[in-house]
Parts: C-alpha cells; structure tokens; sequence
C-alpha cells in the first residue's frame, strides 16, 4: 500500500495533467468523432517529456477509452454507419499490423545529424510525418469550409446529403449500399483500403486516424456528416483496440499516464457529445478545421525547435 501511495505522489503531476488533458481531448472526440490523437500524442511527447513511440502508445490508451465512451452516448438504435464502419474495419488488423513493424524499425535507428545536432531519429521522422498530415489535412478543410462553400448560393442546409463521395467514380466490385452513403452504391474494397490506411496510421501515430477518416467518410465516400460522425467512432475504436494489444507486447505505454488520462476523457467524451448534438454539420467541420490548424502549429513549433534551438 505504501508502495502505491508513494508512486502516486511521485507522479503527481503527470496524473493530474494526464486527467486535464483526458478530459480536454475527450472533448474533441465526442464532438468531432475525432480530434483526440493527433493531438494528445505531440502533447505527451512535448508537455511530458515522452518519447514519441511510448507517447503514441499512451495516446492509443486514451483513445480507446475515449471512443468507447462516446460511442456509448452517440448509440443509435437504427444502427446507422454500421455497415460502412465493419466493411472499412475488415482492413485495420493489416494496417496495424504494419504500422507496428514501421514503429519498432523507427525505434532502432540510430541518431541523426542536423545543423550539427544529433536527434532522435523516431521522433524526428514521427514529428516529420504529422506535421506534413496535418497541413495537408488543414489546407483542405480550409479550402472546403472557407473557399469552396462560400460559392453556394443555393440556400441548402449544411449537410448536402445528395453529395457523391470524390471515389465513388472507383467501381472495383463488390459496389455496396449504404443506408448512410445515399448518392450511390460504394466500392467495398475501397473502404477496405481506407481501413487498412486508417489502422496504419493508428499504429505508427498513436491516433485513431479520426482526423484523416472524418473528412474521408464525408469527402471521399459520400456519408453525411453526422453519420460519418458515428462511423468514425466505430472505426477509431476498432483500430484503437488492435494498436493498444500491439503498442503494449511492443512496451510502449506509460501505464499511470493512461489511467489518469483514461478517467478525464470519460467526463470529456460526454461533455463533447452534448456540444455535437448542440451544432450543425457545417460549424462542426469549420470548428474540425481550427482544431487541425492548431495540431499542425503546434507539431510544426516542436519540430523546429528540434531544429533550431
């Protein structure tokens, strides 16, 4: 008991932070079906101090914790999303698969040299790869919600629900519907590959790939946002489960840190859930944007100082 008591104060501070941030990424789930990951994950390794691969690894404990949560408040006895969310799931076990193995490489390559300072290779690359992920993702969202959407004068609701998905053009068969894409049958095996990328990334970032699969579902496969909302819970959730058993036989998580953060983001979710049923499809991918572009600042701003201080 003693023994208990004292590793508890000694890690105050990383419990009571790993609660605030819980909570506060909890938040971004329940709201956005994502957001928590890309985020929590270069806050663990800049506010705490950890390596990137244990830092993902943690961030996959909170993340499990928080899209189990949210989809427990978000359940929907229509079972809408289901379906698009257990074909795109056939393909994470593979991706995650993949994702460790590039991870546990990340872990043993030696140092690197730049501006004549030796870094850690994995979090340099790792840092590297989220910083590119999120402008990218940022750009879009901006261009979409600012640029593209400004140019409809047609006087439509926020959720253009006849809107075809940019590869519904790909017919590689079987073509599925969805009760949830309703422009037209979708390709199955495309889904797939969607999951397969999603479960990669999970792995290798420490995300539930929410931040890449949002978007995806509405702009790539058709679903309306709400309903894309739901799916991407299912699927973050999936490929969380499969990435936790990897990252914890590979030794990559902070145990004390995913409990604390585990216990805020189950008020987080809940509190996110409320706010989501609160707002429009149309605000909810704006606010989606802010919080990508405030991920990518803050990736790009550890990078470089990586680099430059």
């Amino acid at each position: 008991m003693d023994q208990i008591i004292q590793a508890l104060t000694s890690n105050a501070g990383h419990i009571i932070g790993g609660v605030i941030l819980g909570f506060s990424v909890g938040i971004l789930t329940g709201l956005f079906g994502a957001g928590g990951g890309i985020i929590l994950t270069p806050l663990l390794n800049i506010m705490m101090g950890l390596s990137m691969p244990v830092a993902a690894g943690t961030s996959i404990c909170q993340l499990v914790a928080a899209s189990s949560s949210s989809l427990y408040h978000h359940f929907d006895k229509r079972l809408m999303g289901v379906r698009v969310a257990f074909v795109a799931g056939l393909g994470i076990p593979f991706g995650t698969v993949a994702g460790i193995w590039a991870m546990e490489h990340l872990k043993k390559m030696p140092p690197t040299t730049v501006l004549g300072r030796s870094l850690n290779s994995g979090d340099l690359i790792l840092l590297s790869v989220f910083s590119i992920l999120l402008s990218l993702v940022a750009i879009w969202l901006f261009i979409d919600n600012f640029i593209l959407q400004n140019r409809d004068e047609s006087g439509r609701d926020d959720d253009d629900s006849e809107h075809a998905g940019l590869l519904a053009f790909i017919r590689i068969p079987p073509m599925v519907k969805f009760r949830t894409v309703p422009a037209d049958k979708f390709s199955a095996p495309v889904l797939v590959a969607i999951g397969l990328f999603i479960g990669f990334l999970g792995a290798l970032l420490g995300i539930g790939g929410g931040v890449i699969l949002l978007p995806a579902l509405f702009y790539l496969v058709g679903q309306q946002t709400k309903y894309a909302i739901r799916t991407s819970m299912m699927i973050v959730f999936v490929a969380g489960v499969f990435s936790l058993i990897n990252h914890a036989v590979a030794g990559n998580i902070n145990y004390i840190l995913a409990v604390s953060l585990a216990f805020g983001a189950f008020f987080g979710t809940k509190t996110g859930t409320i706010l989501q049923n609160r707002t429009s499809s149309r605000s909810i991918r704006k606010y989606f944007g802010f919080v990508v572009v405030a991920a990518a600042a803050l990736v790009i701003s550890k990078l470089a100082c990586m680099l430059f201080r």
